[in-house]
């Protein structure tokens, strides 16, 4: 009996000392420590803290965005320790996340305590995370993931340009363009919930409890129908002719021996723009 009493025990002390290993190795957690080092410690967050929302990486595994019982958000990924914090933020949410390149950008929403809008742009490949903080603090931007998926464009309003940030092959460019055709960069809000463009609006229509909430985007204006042409007299053909015969014959074209000829109809040259190249914070998760 004493034997057996003393085979449970020993079989008992194995299994709680698996069990506590396994919340130690499910609870831990790797922070900077702001001097180049790292932090471990309990994981409060996936103990005891809220997941907001699960995303996914290229690969198939999963991040989540996590706020524990003091408040503080973070992001963990499902193969890591080490977790990428959100330290000044006062809420987040998962606003955006598209796959550029070899990459994964997850855009996060933020609300800082004197700052309506901030942006945390990460790109994750596996456990390397490239991190930028972007935002004017007063607006969402609009996001647009270019056809071929190996750039990103954020753009902010900023008077009579944009402020563009532009994500590609791992690097994040800023630069100031023209402001395209349609785009109202006093509209407010700029940008939806999903960072991209709203409409122009005429009118909201209240619901069955008659609260406004649901918009009607204003109809495309209607094409003006063409002035007729004017049947033509004898006075405008006779001046028509005059003018023809009065104006000087178009100056010969000059060719260089050994050089391609010149298309009547030169294209515009492509239009350029600065940038400046935003240096990331790198954080490596498996550290």
């Amino acid at each position: 009996m004493t034997t057996y009493k003393n085979f449970v025990s020993a079989h008992w002390r194995k299994l709680m000392a698996g069990v506590a290993a396994g919340v130690l190795l499910t609870g831990c957690a790797m922070t900077p420590n702001g001097r180049g080092g790292v932090m471990v410690g309990l994981d409060t967050a996936e103990l005891f803290g809220t997941p907001i929302s699960t995303f996914r990486l290229r690969d198939g595994t999963e991040g989540t965005l996590r706020k524990d019982p003091q408040g503080k958000y973070s992001i963990k990924l499902s193969q890591a320790f080490r977790v990428v914090p959100l330290a000044n933020a006062v809420t987040a949410r998962v606003a955006r996340v598209e796959n550029v390149g070899e990459r994964t950008v997850v855009i996060v929403e933020t609300q800082e305590r004197s700052c309506a809008y901030r942006y945390e742009v990460l790109a994750f490949q596996g456990t390397d995370v490239l991190q930028w903080t972007v935002g004017n603090c007063k607006d969402r931007p609009r996001v647009e993931l270019a056809a071929d998926g190996k750039s990103l464009n954020i753009d902010f309003p900023n008077y009579r340009q944009l402020s563009r940030m532009i994500y590609t092959d791992s690097r994040l460019l800023n630069a100031s363009v023209p402001v395209p055709p349609g785009v109202d960069t006093r509209a407010q809000p700029f940008a939806d919930d999903a960072l991209r463009a709203t409409g122009p609006v005429i009118a909201t229509v209240p619901d069955s409890d008659g609260n406004g909430g649901r918009v009607i985007p204003a109809p495309p204006a209607a094409a003006a129908p063409a002035p007729a042409a004017k049947p033509a007299t004898r006075a405008t053909a006779k001046s028509r002719r005059q003018v023809a015969q009065e104006a000087p014959a178009p100056a010969p074209v000059r060719t260089v021996p050994g050089a391609p000829a010149a298309s009547a109809a030169r294209a515009p040259a492509a239009m350029t723009f600065q940038t400046e190249e935003i240096k990331p914070v790198v954080i490596d998760l498996r550290k």
